[in-house]
């Protein structure tokens, strides 16, 4: 009878230690797959050909979509990276399979901007994106510029952001990055917009911003969400903003930046010289160190599996603390 009780232990415990071991392994450890969205005629498409292989080489696993996004393209997927579509919008079942996956939790998703100078219903259109996350972080139908060549890489709208938000981790290690012709963001507040860089909103950070001496354009004569910004206003303007605890679970995240960084236009996903090399960028930095954060649980989700973790060590003492005793019998 002993044998069979410790037959029937040993055979909880191997269950034990196999859940203890998978909620190990689901603690952020795995690969993760990323999408990249090059499905809506984005601008500069072949700027991104590199992006798979850097991604690689950070031990991500990478699915290129050139057709439309769906629940089955999503399936797998952790994150998704999509810059401003300039052929094709978004269709409804698009941004439904998107919002479906993104609810279910653990999702990260990175929509990049561009300027409005070559048109204004570009940036709307990726707004309707955001909107649908349930964002708290917005794109301005506009541009900024930086006219001192402090902060300028040969031209006004070849902006290098020198302005980090070093409380943040994502910013680790980067001191310059270029973001070539962008636009800047605002936030929503109590379903108002406002200035992201001077108002405080719940689980929503920025990272990079613009100098105090920057310029807001308006090329397109749209006006500006954030309150009392107009044309030839000053900066500083976020370039880069993140929010945690988003979707229906809070358990996922969102980034949001004014231009592409994540490709190689200008050299803007790389470690080196800024294009026009009056600058050293780290912008492959940026790039790992955004994703790494984008893989991340977030903190409620990691210490819950901990919380799990913990239990399930417990239970395997008391098991073999039990098994012990008995074959002392």
């Amino acid at each position: 009878m002993n044998l069979k009780r410790l037959a029937s232990l040993f055979v909880l415990f191997a269950l034990l230690f196999s859940m203890v071991a998978s909620a190990s392994a689901q603690d952020g450890t795995e690969a993760h797959k990323v999408v990249l969205d090059l499905a809506h005629e984005t601008r500069h498409a072949g700027d991104f050909e590199n992006v798979p292989e850097k991604l690689e080489a950070m031990g991500y696993t990478v699915e290129v979509v050139t057709d439309e996004i769906t629940a089955d393209v999503l399936s797998d997927a952790d994150m998704i990276l999509i810059p401003v579509p300039m052929g094709v919008s978004y269709s409804e079942a698009e941004l439904n399979a998107l919002e479906t996956w993104f609810d279910s939790g653990n999702k990260a998703v990175w929509i990049a901007g561009d300027s409005d100078f070559d048109g204004a219903d570009y940036i709307p259109a990726t707004n309707t994106i955001l909107q649908k996350l349930g964002s708290h972080i917005m794109l301005e139908n506009n541009s900024v510029e930086e006219p001192d060549e402090a902060y300028n890489d040969g031209a006004a709208y070849r902006v290098v952001a020198s302005n980090w938000n070093s409380a943040h981790p994502i910013t680790e290690g980067v001191a310059y990055e270029t973001f070539h012709g962008p636009t800047f963001l605002y936030g929503v507040k109590d379903g108002n917009p406002v200035n992201l860089y001077t108002e405080s909103i719940d689980n929503v950070d920025w990272i990079a911003a613009s100098s105090d001496s920057s310029v807001a354009v308006d090329a397109q004569l749209t006006g500006f969400k954030t309150p009392g910004v107009e044309a030839g206003s000053n900066g500083p303007f976020v370039l880069m903003a993140v929010e945690e605890r988003a979707g229906a679970d809070e358990s996922s995240k969102i980034v949001v930046s004014a231009e592409a960084i994540f490709s190689s236009y200008k050299n803007m996903n790389m470690d080196g010289p800024s294009e026009k090399e009056n600058f050293t960028i780290d912008g492959g930095t940026l790039l790992e160190n955004t994703l790494a954060w984008m893989g991340q649980e977030s903190e409620e989700e990691s210490s819950n599996t901990m919380l799990y973790l913990g239990i399930g060590v417990v239970v395997i003492i008391i098991i073999v603390g039990a098994a012990y005793a008995m074959m002392k019998k």
